[in-house]
C-alpha cells in the first residue's frame, strides 16, 4: 500500500493481517414438510419451541403427524426448526364488507387457507379522528371455550383507515402488510365524490332583507376572519377572510336578494381560499347551503357555510386555529368544533357495525331542526327469560329548553359556552339513557351506545351472536316529532369471514378449505419455495398426512435430491409394511432406488406414544432429530446420534422389539433399529441408506457424512470473500490461513484421527492446485482432506483363561 508523503514526519498506516475468521455454520436445523391443522399455505416458519408450532400451526392430529413429530423433536432436544404446511387445492375463507348503501367495497381475505380463517371476525367502528372520513376495524380469531361461547384470540386494532389510495393509512395497503390475520382488496365501487366540511352553526337571514345579511356577514368576517384548512392531506394553510380592496356589496344598488349576497360572500371566501392554496396546487368552492328552520325572530331562513373540494379524491378538514378570530370557533367548523366533514372516500367505507345513525345532508339538517323535547324514549330489542329478544322503551330526556327550541340553539340557552354543539350533545343525552339502562340490566340488555361526530353508534356486545342485529325506533310521547329509526343503518355485530350467512350488511363470503392431503407435485413446490426463502437448514423430515394414498417412496427421492443439493440431510420414516425384520430387510431395497443414498438414514420401527390415555404409534424422523440435535450440542457432529447415550425420550415403546440376532439382520441392509433396552429406548444405528455391507462406500456412516456437509457449508460460506481476489500465492496463503485455522479447531475439538494436525487433516492452496491455466480461467482450487472418526460399531472382547503352571 502506498501513500503520498507531502511533508517530513511519521506516518501511521493499519494493514491488514489477512486473518478472515471462518464460523462454523449450524448442524441440526430441521425441515419439516407436510400438512397440518392451520397456518400458512407454503411458507416456512422458523419455530424454536412447541408452543410456537402449536401457536401457528394447531396441535390437531387427525390432519396428521406433524404435531407429534415437533413434540419429539423437542422432547429430544431440537431447538432450531422450519416448518412448511403443504396441502393440496387448500383455499382461504374470504368477505366482503359492504357500505351502507349495501355496495361491496373491501374484501378481506384469511391470510392462513382452510378452515380456520372461518373463525376470523372483523368490526368496523366510525369512532376515529375524523368520523366521516376515516374508520377503525377491529380483527380477531373467535375460539371456543370449553363452557360454551368465544373469547377473542389475536386481537388486532387499526384506527383511521382511509379507503382513499393517496391516503398513508389505506386500508388495502394497511391491513395486508400489517395484518397476521387477513389480507384485503379494494373493490371497485365508482369513483369518489369530492370532500366536504360544513358548519354546524347555521346564519339566519330573510330573504327581503338583503342589506341586513350583508351587514351580518361583514360583522362575522370583521370578527371572525380566520380560517386554517386543509386539502388533500396538504400541510394545513392559514387563510383571512377579507380583502381590504374589496368593495362593500351594495344589494339595493345592485338589486341582489339575500341569497344572492350570499352567492356573492361565497365566491368571495373562494377566491381567498384559494389565493393560499396556491402552494399546495389545489383549489375548493365556497358556498352557502340551504340550513334548518330557524328560531323565531331570527328570519325565514339559514345558510351553512361550505367548503367543497374542486378534485373528486380530494377532502377538506378544518383544522382549529390558535387565533381568537377563527371563524371554525365561532361557526362549528371542521369535526373537533362539531360540524360536519365527510371525506371524499367516505361512501366507500365499509358500514360501521351495529345500530348507526346515518350522515347525509339530509338527515343532518332534520337532526338540527329537531324539536328538543321531539324524543322522550329509545326502543330496542331486550333479552327474554327465553333468550329471544322483544323491543324495551328505555326513558329519554331531551326537554333541554323550551319547547319548539331547534337543537342547533340549545348550546346557546341551556349550556354554557358558545360553542357547545347542540346535536351532539342531544345523541349523547340519547347515548347515557342507553349506557345507564344496560348497566341497571346487564343480562337483558346486550347494546353499548357512544357518539362519533354527529353520529349515535349502538353496539351489541355481550353474548349476542355475530349476526346479531335489531331496531331502533324513537318516541315523542305522541307529539309527532323525529323518529331516529328510518336514520339509522342496520348491520351485524360482527362481520364473519367466510361462509357467514345473510343479516344486515354480512354477505356470504367463501368458506376456507383445508385442502386434500398433499401430492408429490406439492412437496416439488415446496422444495421450490424452501430453495429460494430458507437461507440454512441441516437435517429434513416428512411426516405423513391422514387419508393420504402417497407412497412416501416417491418423496423421498426427489427430496434426497434436494437435500444433496442443500447440503442436508433426509431422516427416512419406516413404510407401514415393515413388521418383521425379514420384511425390512427385503423392502429397503426398494426404497433405494432412485435416492441419494448418502444422504439419507432410515430409522425402524415406529415408537409408540400415549395421547388421552391411548396408544399411537408415530414415525421415529421427528425424534431422531430432535436427539442429532442434542448429541451435537453435548458431544459434536462427528458423535454417532447412536448408542446408550442416544436414548429417545417422550415415548412409551416400539412398534416391534427386536432381539439382537434381529438386529443383525437389518444393520447390514443399512436400517437404523431403535431398540428397546432395560436402561431405555435408544438408537442402535448409525448408518446412511448408503451403508449396506455389500456397498463399501465412504459415507457409510451417519456421523461421517453430516460432518463432510458441516465442513462444506461452513466453508462454503467463510470463503466467499476470496471471489474477485487477486488470484496469486498472498490469496492462496490466506486461504491456508483461515481453512487452516477452522480445520485446527475441529482437530483440537476431536473431530478427526489421528495424533497430530498432520494425521488429521490437511489444507492445500498453491501453485500445485491452482496452475496457470486455472488462473487464467478464474479459478482457485482448494483441497481439504480430513480423518473422519468412524464409530465403533462392533465392540469385540477376546477372553482367555491362564492355565496354571505345570510342573514337571
Amino acid at each position: 500500500m502506498n501513500v503520498a508523503t507531502t511533508y517530513p514526519g511519521v506516518y501511521v498506516l493499519e494493514v491488514p493481517s489477512g486473518v478472515r475468521a471462518i464460523a462454523a455454520v449450524s448442524t441440526s436445523v430441521t425441515m419439516f414438510i407436510g400438512a397440518t391443522q392451520f397456518g400458512p399455505i407454503n411458507q416456512p416458519r422458523r419455530l424454536f419451541n412447541y408452543s410456537d408450532f402449536a401457536r401457528q400451526f394447531g396441535e390437531d392430529t387427525s390432519i396428521g403427524d406433524m404435531a407429534r413429530y415437533l413434540r419429539l423433536f423437542f422432547l429430544n432436544g431440537g431447538t432450531d426448526c422450519y416448518v412448511m404446511r403443504i396441502a393440496e387445492g387448500a383455499t382461504a375463507a374470504t368477505v366482503q364488507l359492504q357500505a351502507a348503501d349495501t355496495t361491496p367495497v373491501l374484501e378481506l381475505t384469511a391470510r392462513q387457507a382452510g378452515r380456520s380463517g372461518d373463525m376470523i371476525r372483523a368490526r368496523v367502528t366510525y369512532d376515529s379522528s375524523q368520523p366521516e372520513t376515516t374508520f377503525n376495524l377491529e380483527l380477531w380469531r373467535a375460539e371456543l371455550l370449553p363452557a360454551g361461547g368465544t373469547t377473542q384470540a389475536d386481537l388486532e386494532t387499526f384506527r383511521n383507515l382511509s379507503m382513499n389510495p393517496a391516503s398513508p393509512l389505506y386500508a388495502p395497503d394497511i391491513l395486508t402488510q400489517q395484518s397476521k390475520l387477513v389480507t384485503a382488496a379494494e373493490i371497485a365501487a365508482g369513483g369518489p365524490a369530492a370532500g366536504i366540511s360544513q358548519a354546524g352553526r347555521p346564519v339566519p337571514y330573510t330573504d327581503g332583507t338583503p342589506v341586513e345579511i350583508r351587514d351580518r356577514i361583514e360583522a362575522i368576517l370583521a370578527d371572525h376572519g380566520a380560517l386554517r384548512l386543509s386539502v388533500a392531506g396538504s400541510s394545513p394553510v392559514d387563510v383571512t377572510l377579507t380583502a381590504a380592496n374589496q368593495p362593500q356589496i351594495d344589494p339595493v344598488g345592485d338589486g341582489l336578494t339575500s341569497a344572492q349576497v350570499l352567492t356573492e360572500y361565497a365566491t368571495r371566501i373562494t377566491g381567498l381560499i384559494n389565493a393560499a392554496l396556491v402552494p399546495v396546487a389545489r383549489t375548493v368552492t365556497a358556498s352557502f347551503e340551504a340550513g334548518p328552520a330557524p328560531v323565531a325572530g331570527d328570519g325565514d331562513n339559514t345558510a351553512l357555510l361550505r367548503i367543497t373540494a374542486d378534485d373528486a379524491d380530494a377532502s377538506v378538514h378544518v383544522v382549529p386555529a390558535p387565533d381568537p378570530a377563527d371563524i371554525a370557533v365561532h361557526l362549528m367548523m371542521g369535526g373537533e368544533q362539531g360540524g360536519l366533514e365527510i371525506g371524499a372516500s367516505a361512501a366507500t367505507r365499509p358500514a360501521s357495525n351495529g345500530l348507526a345513525l346515518s350522515i347525509d345532508a339530509a338527515n343532518v339538517l332534520a337532526l338540527m331542526g329537531a324539536q328538543q323535547d321531539a324524543i322522550q324514549e329509545i326502543s330496542l330489542p331486550e333479552r327474554q327469560p327465553d333468550d329471544s329478544f322483544a323491543p324495551v322503551s328505555i326513558p329519554v330526556d331531551l326537554v333541554m329548553t323550551a319547547a319548539a327550541e331547534p337543537l342547533y340553539r340549545a348550546s346557546n340557552v341551556a349550556f354554557p359556552g358558545e360553542n357547545a354543539n347542540g346535536v351532539r350533545l342531544a345523541l349523547e343525552t340519547i347515548r347515557d339513557a342507553i349506557n345507564d339502562y344496560r348497566d341497571a340490566h346487564p343480562d337483558t340488555i346486550p347494546w353499548a351506545a357512544s357518539v362519533a361526530g354527529l353520529r349515535l353508534l349502538i353496539q351489541p356486545e355481550g353474548e349476542a351472536g355475530d349476526l346479531f342485529t335489531g331496531a331502533m325506533t324513537t318516541s315523542d310521547g305522541g307529539g309527532g316529532g323525529l323518529d331516529l329509526g328510518p336514520l339509522t343503518d342496520e348491520n351485524v355485530k360482527n362481520y364473519v369471514v367466510g361462509a357467514g350467512g345473510t343479516l344486515g350488511l354480512q354477505t356470504p363470503g367463501a368458506a376456507g378449505f383445508d385442502g386434500n392431503p398433499p401430492t408429490a407435485d406439492e412437496y416439488e413446490d415446496a422444495f421450490d419455495i424452501i430453495d429460494s426463502e430458507v437461507d440454512i437448514f441441516n437435517l429434513m423430515c416428512l411426516p405423513p398426512t391422514a387419508g393420504s394414498a402417497l407412497d412416501m417412496a416417491d418423496v423421498y427421492r426427489p427430496a434426497s435430491v434436494f437435500c444433496q443439493r442443500r447440503r442436508a440431510f433426509l431422516l427416512m420414516d419406516p413404510p407401514i409394511g415393515w413388521n418383521t425384520a425379514q420384511t425390512a430387510s427385503t423392502g429397503v431395497s426398494a426404497l433405494k432406488i432412485g435416492l441419494v443414498k448418502d444422504h439419507a438414514a432410515i430409522y425402524y420401527p415406529r415408537l409408540q406414544i400415549t395421547e388421552d390415555g391411548r396408544q399411537h404409534f408415530v414415525g421415529p424422523a421427528g425424534a431422531v432429530a430432535g436427539l442429532m440435535t442434542r448429541i451435537d450440542g453435548s458431544r459434536g457432529i462427528w458423535k454417532a446420534p447412536a448408542g446408550t447415550e442416544g436414548d429417545i425420550r417422550g415415548i412409551s415403546g416400539v412398534e416391534y422389539p427386536f432381539s439382537d440376532m434381529e438386529n443383525g439382520i437389518l444393520n447390514p441392509r443399512a436400517i437404523n433399529v431403535i431398540r428397546q433396552f432395560p436402561n431405555g429406548i435408544v438408537s442402535w444405528g448409525a448408518r446412511t441408506m448408503d451403508g449396506d455391507d455389500t456397498a463399501g462406500s465412504e459415507y457409510k456412516y451417519v456421523p461421517i457424512r453430516r460432518l463432510a456437509l458441516f465442513i462444506e457449508e461452513s466453508l462454503y460460506r467463510g470463503l466467499q470473500w476470496v471471489t474477485f481476489e487477486p488470484n496469486d500465492e498472498p490469496l492462496w496463503a490466506q486461504i491456508r490461513l483461515n481453512a487452516g485455522a477452522f480445520m485446527h479447531t475441529l482437530f483440537r475439538q476431536g473431530a478427526f484421527q489421528g495424533q497430530t494436525k498432520n494425521d488429521a487433516y490437511f489444507v492445500k492452496c498453491d501453485s500445485e492446485t491452482t496452475t496457470a491455466t486455472d488462473q487464467n480461467l478464474g479459478r482457485v482450487n482448494v483441497w481439504i482432506g480430513f480423518a473422519p472418526l468412524k464409530p465403533a460399531e462392533f465392540v469385540i472382547l477376546r477372553l482367555q483363561q491362564i492355565a496354571g503352571q505345570i510342573e514337571s
